[in-house]
């Protein structure tokens, strides 16, 4: 089936005030938590992606099970705290990334079929505005000044 012709199931107001309510919730439940880094900070850190995760869990269950090769100046349960918090972490942002990749994609289908109507709209306003119509000179040099500009290819 062609994407671009895909039938949206109806995204009510409603439903859309109701997710970002909960999203608000979840921020100010996680904010005070939460870091922002400068790009100059984020560069001095290990990067952190699946196979890290991967890593830091099998390497934490390894120390476990090999106390006497850790280091005796590091703490093993703060290294399981930060492992689990990591995971769970890493489990949170996947979950959203998906959300947003989801909400970017539907918001592009409903932006086109919405930007069709405009530029229906539009190329018959530009017409009227040619034949001289009364009026509409007004209506069409306001969404000449807005159009977007077009991509190019």
């Amino acid at each position: 089936m062609d994407k671009k012709n895909q039938k949206i199931k109806k995204i009510t107001l409603e439903l859309l005030l109701n997710a970002q309510s909960k999203l608000d919730e979840i921020t100010s439940l996680l904010e005070p938590c939460l870091v922002s880094l400068t790009e100059s900070e984020k560069k001095n850190l290990c990067k952190i992606e699946a196979k890290s995760v991967e890593f830091l869990k099998v390497s934490h269950g390894m120390a476990v099970s090999n106390l006497d090769l850790f280091p005796e100046s590091m703490d093993i349960t703060y290294f399981g705290e930060k492992t689990a918090l990591t995971e769970e972490l890493w489990t949170l942002f996947n979950k959203v990334d998906i959300l947003k990749n989801k909400i970017i994609d539907t918001n592009a289908l409903i932006g086109n079929h919405a930007m069709e109507n405009a530029l229906a709209f539009y190329n018959t306003v530009k017409i009227a505005a040619r034949r001289d119509i009364p009026g509409v000179r007004v209506v069409f040099e306001e969404l000449k000044a807005i159009f977007p500009p077009r991509r190019k290819l």
